[in-house]
């Protein structure tokens, strides 16, 4: 009997309530949005209303895969294979290296649809601890862990992230955003483009800073200031030492709330806006009108996103960020930033006691919230004293996320074990010995509780599985699981009524909620109480003196390395390009790159956009084949002229290059070319303070090229 199952995507943040209509013979026949979801009002992206294009996708994994050819042959070859054999062997292999070589000698790699997954979450991000190893990797340092980095230093806190209050604000600035396109970014907020447009209405002001004029900024919305790419901290500076000469900081707040001011004033007195303009490309009077504009405002909001995150001082510059909330009073403040408190407290007291130093011969690495920079993968594989020789990849596409690709491929074949859990063969899965079928989120039973947190109106969602899985899929729980049980591992296969929503049925029932009472309510959806903004102080601060730490003394290096950069970009050529990610809606971080609704125009692959003056410059006109290249490597892709660039600045979307993954095969037919094979690599290329890779705002030589290449992008042509 036809019917429908409320559901929510699991695509990105704002988990977006859905209505599946499942027909007679049970299939899902089609994804609609939940018009009467108390919160969403209907709002869902033409990517999760699509989604059945990837859940039933021909090329997707349906079997357990086991390789049968050499590593080092590509494409790999292999079979289908009983999921009990394949845990057998990959139990058998995995042992033997860690009770041969020790637990470090296995790896472990979790991509950005893991955090995404409520149930699994737990399991991957803990599973190289519980196997005794400090080797593992994750999406976060090529995308926001330099935030978890700055409030565990400011607030002495872990996974708290103060967001807007959209609803009640008189000023927003927006730092590297676009939300029209990739929505929010640790906010889970819906409707972006009527939040913004809502500030205005109510006589409020949005401001973007962004290199680009983005698809968030029109008339309705707010303008764009136009800033040279990873220049954000120094603006940021500015900002606030314009702010404290209009003796705006909030000395009263400060005295009760803060502490070392001091060292936050010295470092803001480098960068008056006078100094700063040729530096960021903005302007001193412009800066200026920003700094009245936000301080002037009855309840000022700020937000901070990829774009910014990507940059070499990504800690420093959120730190700034949290500064411009605290100093002028507007954090904890109705219409200011504030912790939205979810279904369960997960800001708590940051314990870094675990974190470890990893030596390599090329010198020490800091485990960061456990977690190593991405560029050491490939690295700590060839290592010659204490390599990785097994590694562990769930969700994830490593070879393209991280830079080197072409290091990596070099590595890989080196490995004695690879296993990838994952709803496609990608280009990392070419190198595996297993590759295992991973179910979609349209057939795992879940609660929204990733989003918890960064809810403007908290909210807590069931959705059931909205079908089983088809063929021999697996929910990534089931999968991690068996893979501890088979390793010997605690894990949660052993009770006796295994359940995927054990750990949320605990989390609901300290809200006062059971799984079946919230199924039984309208869109299985519960509103949950507003926090109160003025809490924040006394519920989220954690350092030893409850003091909002305005200068860390951990920043002490990365302070001094801010003065560098800044002589470092005072010396540099006027002419230089600078390269920007491009996000757009027909790509997300490479993981739907073989859906055909995305595959089209233009997005079919991803051209490098250039302002026509920089373009003309350099004899290149619409469509013809352009080299990117920089010390780290090569790209040949076509020219797209687009003037919405600041001049000076490139820009080339990320999740492309799919041209050595044959088994995705749209993807593979217009793979485009890996934007990370450009991007610094080695142990000066990350963020010391948060592991996080540099791929925003990198310099890059464009010239005309005669044709497009197909070998592995990332190696120099001589």
């Amino acid at each position: 009997m036809a019917h429908v199952k409320h559901t929510f995507c699991r695509i990105c943040e704002p988990l977006c309530p859905l209505i599946a209509e499942i027909d007679e013979a049970g299939e899902i026949a089609a994804l609609k949005p939940d018009r009467a979801h108390p919160v969403s009002k209907g709002f869902a992206c033409h990517k999760g209303l699509g989604y059945l294009e990837v859940h039933n996708d021909p090329d997707r994994v349906n079997t357990p895969l086991r390789r049968t050819n050499a590593r080092s042959m590509l494409p790999g070859a292999f079979a289908p294979v009983n999921w009990d054999d394949a845990f057998t062997d990959i139990g058998v292999r995995l042992r033997a290296i860690r009770d041969q070589h020790g637990p470090n000698a296995i790896a472990v790699y979790y991509g950005n649809p893991v955090s995404l997954n409520s149930n699994a979450f737990p399991l991957a991000a803990g599973l190289a601890r519980q196997l005794g190893s400090h080797r593992c990797f994750n999406a976060g340092t090529q995308d926001v862990a330099n935030k978890p980095a700055a409030v565990e230093a400011v607030f002495g806190a872990t996974m708290l992230f103060p967001i807007p209050d959209y609803y009640h604000t008189h000023y927003l600035l927006c730092f590297g955003g676009n939300p029209k396109v990739s929505h929010w970014t640790q906010t889970s907020a819906h409707r972006p483009l009527h939040l913004l447009q809502d500030i205005v209405k109510r006589g409020g002001k949005v401001r973007f800073i962004n290199p680009r004029r983005i698809e968030s900024a029109n008339g309705s919305t707010g303008d764009v200031v136009q800033i040279k790419p990873d220049t954000d901290v120094y603006l940021m500076a500015a900002l606030l030492h314009e702010i404290d000469a209009m003796g705006r900081f909030d000395e009263a707040l400060i005295a009760q709330r803060g502490s070392n001011i001091e060292g936050l004033r010295a470092f803001i007195a480098r960068y008056p806006p006078e100094r700063v303009a040729a530096i960021t490309g903005v302007d001193a009077a412009t800066i200026r009108t920003i700094a009245r504009e936000y301080a002037d405002a009855p309840a000022a909001a700020t937000y901070m996103a990829t774009g910014v995150n990507q940059g070499r001082q990504g800690t420093l510059a959120y730190w700034l960020l949290l500064m411009l909330s605290f100093v002028t009073g507007n954090l904890g403040r109705k219409g200011g930033d504030y912790y939205a408190r979810g279904v369960y407290p997960n800001a708590r007291r940051a314990n870094s006691s675990g974190d470890q130093a990893v030596h390599a011969s090329f010198g020490a690495l800091r485990e960061i919230g456990a977690s190593l920079p991405g560029f050491a993968l490939g690295e700590l594989i060839e290592e010659a004293r204490d390599p990785i020789r097994a590694l562990i990849v769930l969700s994830g596409n490593p070879l393209l996320s991280m830079p080197n690709e072409a290091r990596m491929r070099q590595a890989f074949p080196k490995l004695e074990f690879m296993l990838s859990v994952d709803l496609y063969r990608n280009a990392t899965g070419e190198y595996a010995d297993y590759v295992l079928p991973a179910a979609d989120w349209l057939e795992r039973s879940e609660c929204n509780l990733s989003a918890s947190g960064y809810q403007p109106t908290p909210y807590v969602q069931l959705a059931d599985a909205v079908v089983a899985p088809k063929h021999e899929r697996r929910d990534d729980w089931w999968i991690i699981s068996r893979l501890q049980q088979e390793l010997g591992l605690k894990n949660a296969l052993d009770g006796d009524t295994p359940d995927p929503l054990a750990r949320a049925r605990k989390i609901l029932a300290r809200a006062g909620f059971t799984v079946e009472e919230l199924k039984a309510m309208p869109s299985q959806t519960a509103l949950l109480p507003q926090p109160e903004r003025e809490s924040f102080y006394d519920s989220v601060v954690f350092t030893d003196d409850k003091r909002v730490d305005c200068c860390p003394a951990a920043f002490a290096e990365a302070i001094e390395r801010c003065a560098q950069i800044f002589a470092e970009l005072e010396r540099e050529d006027a002419g230089v390009l600078k390269l920007i990610s491009l996000r757009t809606n027909y790509m997300h971080n490479g993981n739907l790159a073989n859906m055909p609704s995305l595959k089209r125009a233009v997005h079919a692959i991803n051209p490098i956009h250039m302002h026509p003056a920089d373009a003309s410059a350099r004899a290149l006109g619409e469509g013809d084949i352009a080299r990117v290249s920089n010390k780290w490597g090569e790209v040949t892709t076509p020219v797209r002229l687009d003037a919405t660039l600041r001049p000076g600045v490139v820009a080339l979307s990320h999740g492309y290059g799919h041209g050595a993954a044959p088994a995705l095969r749209r993807a593979h037919a217009a793979p485009g070319v890996n934007a990370n094979a450009l991007m610094p690599t080695g142990p000066d290329s990350y963020e010391k303070l948060s592991n996080m890779a540099h791929l925003n705002g990198v310099a890059v030589v464009v010239e005309k090229h005669t044709r497009l290449t197909t070998k592995h992008q990332g190696r120099r042509e001589e």
